[in-house]
């Protein structure tokens, strides 16, 4: 498909607004520009529409779609019920990045909401979106114009980038305003609830409404918990991981001098660190990007997305973020982070004595671990248990129980290993035959496979064991987090007759 490319102005925004509406009435899909990000639009009332959204996507189907509506009788036409909580939040922030979940008519198609009895509506405050919306005689289903699980699209660059082939029509409209998507609230319960944090703080929200409650789904404490994934996501953005770059991201949480210690420790050549513009003179190496600054916490906003896909144009391998809790708009950036590192989160001990920085303890170093299919589980067990202690690590592993080639992953580990990038690792297969045999076709690799705690640490006591390799068939997990404890806890003797021993394991 050849896909248009509309650059809209004030003297063509006319002829670009009647071809934009012409193709989403004939079936096609547009993304425009809203003040939060950029929206991937289509006839909200057509079945096959809301199918060529998620298609074009890659979006699963059980994730709903927002409609975008430009005025109140639109409203009344795709929902049932409108309580009176609705009627005050729309006179407050509409238009604007608000939405309402709400009991939905007969005429929305269970296609938009993902079979769910509510629909969610919201009315854009972006001229050109708002122009958009009232030249066309239908609400306009539309979710961020981005590739399913990437960071949303807020520059028209963005959108080429990933619907480029994919769709009709892009309108470029320039950067847009806020750059995380809007709040959406849930006003079907008794008292409303809040199932997204974005453009309009809970804090304004609650000026309106009185309290607002936070869905456990999208707690940020919830989600550095590494909460269970919910089953039926009741609005976009809820159910499957989100914004997220190509590379490994992990989030350093804790005192401001020891994240940034840490962070100092782990730049280099092929990471990439994402700060403040404060903080921007603490780093040398790598590629350092600005989320924005501390004083103008908005700015952190507007500048996550576009700095979540520098970094995959950079090409880096792996990611490290400061924690932004602590500004104005910390719930809304922090929630994408947090999606985005996929439960990534590391808590940074704060500092003791005269003299906190660059500890040797064992526990600040990188762990490497990785798995195939037939590990997976297992592996994201292991995962959990180093978030816990607040042990960083790197995961190189496939990243679901499908078949794949063991070796590949135990190279990749072994290779971090050996270049210092990581400390130790951990691998995990059916059995741990395999990987362990892979690793140990590596120079330098001393890699145990290991079945109780007593193994584990005589490994590490007289074999200076680098890698533990364990079989998610053979051990259960609360044994096998024992032997990964066992291991991680246990120094090497340093006794002169096992160091001579490694050293001609070395020479052979």
């Amino acid at each position: 498909m050849e896909t248009r490319i509309l650059k809209i102005t004030a003297e063509n925004e006319a002829a670009v607004i009647d071809e934009a509406v012409g193709l989403i009435l004939s079936g096609e899909l547009v993304a425009f520009p809203t003040e939060t990000v950029y929206g991937l639009g289509g006839n909200g009332l057509d079945p096959d529409a809301s199918r060529k959204i998620y298609a074009a996507k890659g979006r699963p189907s059980d994730n709903p779609l927002i409609l975008h509506i430009y005025s109140e009788a639109q409203l009344y036409q795709v929902t049932r019920f409108l309580p009176d909580t609705a009627f005050r939040l729309a006179k407050a922030f509409w238009p604007g990045p608000l939405t309402m979940v709400l009991e939905k008519a007969d005429c929305v198609p269970d296609t938009v909401t993902g079979g769910l009895p509510t629909v969610a509506v919201r009315m854009p405050s972006h001229p050109v979106a708002r122009a958009l919306l009232r030249a066309c005689p239908v609400p306009v289903a539309a979710p961020s114009a981005n590739l399913s699980g990437r960071p949303s699209t807020t520059k028209a660059a963005h959108v080429i980038g990933d619907m480029d082939g994919r769709i009709a029509c892009i309108i470029d409209g320039g950067d847009v305003p806020i750059g995380v998507e809007s709040t959406i609230v849930d006003l079907t319960g008794e008292k409303p609830v809040l199932l997204r944090p974005g453009g309009i703080p809970r804090e304004a929200l609650e000026r309106v409404v009185g309290p607002v409650s936070v869905d456990p789904a999208v707690s940020n404490e919830n989600l550095k918990k590494h909460a269970a994934e919910i089953a039926v996501p009741k609005a976009p953005g809820m159910k499957y991981r989100h914004y997220a770059p190509a590379a490994p991201l992990t989030i350093l949480s804790g005192d401001e001098a020891a994240v940034l210690d840490r962070l100092r420790q782990l730049q280099g050549e092929h990471t990439g660190i994402l700060t403040v513009d404060e903080h921007l003179a603490c780093f040398s190496k790598g590629t350092v990007l600005s989320c924005g600054t501390r004083a103008h916490p908005e700015t952190l906003a507007h500048r996550l997305f576009a700095a979540l896909r520098r970094f995959d144009e950079e090409g880096v391998e792996e990611i490290y973020s400061e924690d932004f809790s602590d500004t104005a708009w910390g719930e809304a950036v922090m929630n994408r982070l947090l999606k985005a590192a996929g439960g990534r989160f590391v808590r940074v001990p704060a500092p003791e004595g005269e003299n906190p920085v660059h500890t040797e303890r064992e526990d600040c170093k990188m762990i490497a671990v990785a798995s195939d299919g037939a590990g997976y589980a297992l592996k994201c067990e292991v995962i959990k248990y180093l978030e816990q202690k607040g042990i960083p690590y790197r995961d190189l592993g496939t990243d679901s129980d499908a078949p794949v080639d063991y070796p590949v992953y135990a190279r990749k580990l072994t290779d971090a290993v050996i270049s210092g990038e990581c400390t130790k690792g951990v691998l995990m297969c059916g059995t741990g035959v395999g990987m362990s045999m892979t690793a140990n076709r590596v120079h330098g690799i001393r890699a145990a496979l290991c079945c109780d705690c007593f193994t584990a640490q005589e490994t590490r006591l007289h074999n200076d064991a680098n890698v533990l390799c364990m079989g998610e068939r053979v051990l259960g997990v609360g044994l096998a987090l024992k032997i990964l404890e066992t291991f991680l806890e246990t120094p090497f003797s340093g006794v002169e007759r096992h160091a001579r021993r490694v050293r001609m394991m070395e020479e052979v």
